[in-house]
């Protein structure tokens, strides 16, 4: 098999990987770059639709709860913790107040409350209610498994892939998305085109070849068969962007603690919807409150040395 990041056909190895998320248990085999390092997918399933049931597929199920006008109150805090607005009365509101992550994720990329965004992947578009919560008015989300489409004011949720997608936008986002898509250049040469001239791309994805890989090789909890198609690297991303065009003007390490709980449970072949899963019943999974704060520990420590299981790259269009 050729790498589809580097063409490279030298010292790749082979994997069979289950599949866990659904509970099937399927096996599907992967590839391992010898050059780039990025696994991929032999063979992509035919019905991959399959494998994202609209009922039991974890991103879908939450609903939306979107208001007339954002929250007053969020909207104050959104101003002083993104733009350093309203500093007494923001910092009064903010005293205690665990900040979510995508304020970071706009701020970082400049994203201002008129901005076109639009959330590739985006579920149930649960992401867009938060932003329009705090302010944002212009959002549109795309998805090619959702079942139907949701229109809320300014929060547009349309069935469909970025190929079908047309327009201009300001911020573009993929919160672990990228992984799912096959033809990795063609996918950012068309965000490329989607995007304004010196604007942001956000791609948070999975990243091979760190702590959880190293430690879970097969049972790590991110490999994800078969919805995940190419898990990246740090080397695949950098390659994909200079062909594309596009610079990486930040890498952030976003691990996830629940990654490393799902990997320990996977070893053991216990699924996720399972009764004795962590995620389904705490108690009866046997995890220890000790052993989550060591999991939240290690997790801390993997992205503060660089070895998170988890990134976001913040690729900009000169």
């Amino acid at each position: 098999m050729i790498c589809k990041i580097c063409s490279n056909e030298a010292s790749n190895r082979y994997y069979q990987l289950k599949e866990m998320q659904l509970g099937l248990r399927e096996i599907f085999s992967y590839m391992q770059c010898g050059q780039c390092g990025a696994m991929q997918i032999v063979e992509v399933p035919e019905n991959l639709g399959k494998y994202y049931p609209n009922e039991n597929y974890y991103s879908f199920k939450l609903g939306l709860d979107i208001k007339k006008k954002p929250d007053a109150l969020r909207k104050i805090k959104a101003d002083y913790l993104i733009y350093g607005k309203h500093p007494l009365l923001g910092r009064l509101l903010s005293a205690g107040y665990k900040k979510p992550a995508y304020y970071d994720w706009v701020k970082n990329a400049g994203v201002q409350y008129n901005d076109a965004i639009l959330d590739a992947g985006t579920g149930n578009g649960s992401l867009l209610a938060n932003l329009f919560k705090i302010g944002f008015t212009n959002l549109t989300g795309i998805d090619p498994f959702i079942d139907t489409e949701q229109h809320f004011g300014p929060v547009n949720i349309y069935r469909k892939s970025i190929f079908e997608t047309e327009g201009q936008y300001d911020f573009i986002m993929l919160h672990h998305a990228f992984e799912h898509m096959d033809e990795p250049l063609k996918v950012l040469l068309r965000l490329k085109a989607l995007l304004k001239n010196g604007k942001y791309l956000l791609i948070r994805t999975p990243v091979m070849g760190n702590y959880s890989w190293k430690t879970y090789k097969e049972n790590w909890m991110d490999l994800d068969a078969p919805r995940h198609i190419i898990i990246h690297t740090i080397k695949s991303m950098q390659l994909l962007a200079d062909a594309a065009g596009l610079t990486i003007k930040k890498t952030v390490y976003d691990s996830n603690y629940m990654s490393l709980i799902g990997s320990e449970q996977y070893k053991k072949n216990i699924a996720p919807a399972e009764a004795n899963s962590y995620m389904v019943n705490k108690a009866a999974s046997g995890f220890t409150k000790n052993d989550i704060e060591q999991f939240i520990n290690i997790a801390e420590k993997n992205d503060s040395d660089m070895q998170g299981d988890q990134a976001a790259f913040y690729l900009y269009k000169d």
